[in-house]
């Protein structure tokens, strides 16, 4: 007898182990469901736990689960600014522009200083070639959080694409001002001075860009 309780209690082992995280989570998706239905939880509890999923789900790339939360939580509340900003990310996850867009533009009708919002809502009009768009986007960003070194790189980025050069060389240093470890801003502004003819400087930056990228590693 004892010898076949622990037959079943090692197959009950094995197949725990096989559990992954994504099953885990699933389940406690499915858990929490019906948590919600059983106790009939507060609706800000239901918002802030399906949040807390929401983001989880955009972290590890399950971007239609982050979406249909999302909409559930702006089914019991429409104005629910960090619903409709996580709405967004998911969409961009999904490669769905428009959507996202969308999303981001409700989301500075009811935060217009949410800096991040404007700054996915730059690189959503740079990926689809609205560089003006693009550019003022990122400025509204830098100016609500100006020590943001990666808003100063996109910016630089989409500067050099206008033909900006000379502006693009400005916030492409002041990212490398802010960060000065991420080789990639030394090697975009080694480019940009490449392409004007700067080629002293720009073999002093593209120099940089390895060291940070041999510190870094």
């Amino acid at each position: 007898m004892g010898d076949k309780f622990a037959f079943i209690e090692k197959g009950a082992t094995q197949m725990i182990e096989k559990f992954t995280l994504h099953g885990l989570g699933h389940i406690l998706g499915l858990y929490l469901d019906k948590l919600e239905r059983a106790f009939q939880l507060d609706s800000k509890d239901v918002i802030k736990v399906n949040q807390e999923r929401a983001r989880d789900c955009i972290k590890r790339g399950r971007y239609d689960a982050a979406i249909s939360l999302c909409q559930k939580i702006l089914e019991l509340d429409p104005e629910d600014v960090e619903a409709q900003y996580q709405l967004g990310a998911a969409y961009m996850g999904n490669q769905s522009m428009e959507d996202a867009m969308r999303s981001f533009r409700k989301v500075l009708k009811l935060a217009p200083g949410r800096a991040g919002a404007h700054y996915r809502l730059g690189v959503l009009y740079d990926r689809t070639g609205a560089l003006d768009s693009a550019t003022t986007s990122y400025k509204k960003a830098i100016k609500l959080e100006p020590e943001r070194a990666d808003f100063h790189y996109t910016l630089g980025v989409a500067q050099d694409k206008k033909g900006e050069h000379k502006h693009a060389i400005e916030s492409l240093n002041k990212a490398i001002q802010l960060a000065p470890d991420v080789d990639k801003y030394h090697y975009r502004l080694g480019l940009v001075y490449d392409g004007q003819g700067q080629h002293d400087k720009a073999v002093g930056a593209f120099k940089k860009a390895v060291e940070a990228e041999e510190a870094g590693a």
